[in-house]
């Protein structure tokens, strides 16, 4: 749907890991610091600790052979979930539908204990993210606020609720009031301190619904209704390290962002900020200064990750299209196209014919492997090298569109896709 401006490229660079990154310098948890110093994949150590098993088996590949690990990928990949779903405050019920969700052969009960076992033992081999969770709560409860690396603040009131409240209703009686003595009939209508106290006392150490519905049953025939709080309280406890954790990635993305803004050169070549989504920032620049500005732009997003006691790193793609295929081409283009083109072209100049056909969003065959797995990279965009019927007639409908030679093909095309117009 979007494109880089005529004679422009889109370029977009994301934080690599900016979530877990910012985990490890919040909770300063050595464990995840020392892995990042080196360079290690995090969910991967997090999976070693958590299942006290060596780091190369918690890789979806081996790092010596290269082999597959179907077992490091789910080890990994559950560590992944645990990590992620503390940073977005997911509940473990909710951990234990992504973990198990498909697994037919385990009850929910079986899959909550599976995925509270997994829960427990990442905080235990982390024991400095445990303890900034439990800190963050209790400041929550004593402020009424999170904060973020920069200081913003998000409230959270309802981390101040008491767990229950009790409301006198129209036809309570308060046992305290004196019919002789005046002074206590401006209370007739509130319940007394201690009775609360002493109600809250009782409540809180109800562990079952049916213990709290039945005495609360009890209490509105004695004209007390009862407030529970208990899962305000919970849902707004899930909001803490979210809030800190997100909210400081907002910071940092901020931070990129006044870095881009105070960069001479940027400014030079003409780079030009689209939006920022997230962790990702979308700009273009003018296609001569495609590579420049792609390292201009990773190179303000680290500077703004600067603090960190580890190095940042990201990802530049360049593209003409927002989630096109990446510029430049690095295929071949053909030196002779003819009408016999489908018999002459090698392997890499057809590449080069449905790299741009792609970019206009002609639809080509995808292919298996060999081997019968998934194609990776361009061959899954139907970029492959192969002639097929449908790739033949997707040509033959250009030129017929263009009403131009078929030998003019090549250069009208990459002109369509490189300009983002037609040649006059």
């Amino acid at each position: 749907m979007f494109r880089a401006s005529p004679g422009y490229v889109m370029i977009s660079s994301d934080y690599s890991q900016q979530e877990p990154k910012l985990t490890a310098y919040c909770s300063s948890d050595k464990g995840m610091i020392e892995a990042f110093q080196h360079g290690r994949d995090i969910y991967s150590t997090v999976a070693a600790l958590a299942f006290n098993m060596p780091y190369e088996k918690c890789l979806e590949f081996h790092p010596e052979t290269g082999e597959y690990q179907p077992d490091g990928k789910a080890r990994r990949g559950e560590a992944k979930t645990i990590v992620l779903g503390i940073n977005y405050g997911r509940s473990v019920v909710t951990i234990a539908e992504q973990l198990f969700g498909t697994d037919e052969t385990m009850s929910q009960e079986d899959k909550i204990k599976a995925a509270q076992k997994v829960y427990d033992s990442v905080l235990n081999a982390f024991p400095a993210l445990r303890t900034m969770m439990i800190e963050s709560e209790k400041k929550v409860k004593k402020l009424g606020y999170t904060e973020t690396i920069l200081g913003r603040r998000r409230h959270i009131p309802e981390m101040q609720l008491d767990e229950f409240e009790f409301k006198a209703m129209k036809n309570y009686v308060n046992p305290d009031v004196d019919p002789l003595d005046l002074d206590t009939l401006e209370d007739r209508s509130q319940i007394p301190d201690r009775i609360v106290k002493e109600l809250q006392k009782e409540f809180s150490s109800y562990k079952y619904f049916g213990q709290i519905a039945r005495r609360t049953r009890e209490l509105y025939e004695e004209g007390i209704r009862v407030i529970n709080n208990r899962q305000k309280i919970t849902d707004a406890s899930r909001q803490i390290i979210n809030s800190i954790i997100q909210g400081s990635a907002a910071d940092q993305t901020k931070m990129a962002l006044l870095e881009l803004e105070n960069n001479k050169r940027w400014k030079e070549i003409g780079g030009r900020l689209l939006v920022p989504v997230h962790d990702e920032l979308i700009a273009e620049v003018p296609i001569e200064h495609w590579k420049e500005g792609g390292e201009i732009l990773s190179k303000c997003m680290c500077d703004a990750a600067s603090f960190l006691p580890f190095p940042s790193k990201c990802d530049v793609t360049t593209t003409l299209r927002w989630y096109g295929v990446e510029y430049p081409c690095q295929y071949k283009k053909p030196d002779n196209f003819n009408s016999e083109w489908y018999n002459t072209l090698s392997e890499d100049e057809i590449k080069w014919v449905q790299y741009h056909l792609y970019d206009l969003e002609y639809t080509l065959p995808v292919y298996k492997e060999e081997d019968g797995s998934k194609p990776r990279g361009d061959a899954a965009l139907g970029i492959n090298g192969k002639i097929s019927d449908e790739f033949i007639d997707a040509v033959n409908s250009y030129i017929k569109k263009r009403q131009i030679d078929v030998k003019g093909f090549v250069d009208d095309i990459e002109y369509r896709v490189t300009i983002g117009k037609y040649r006059s």
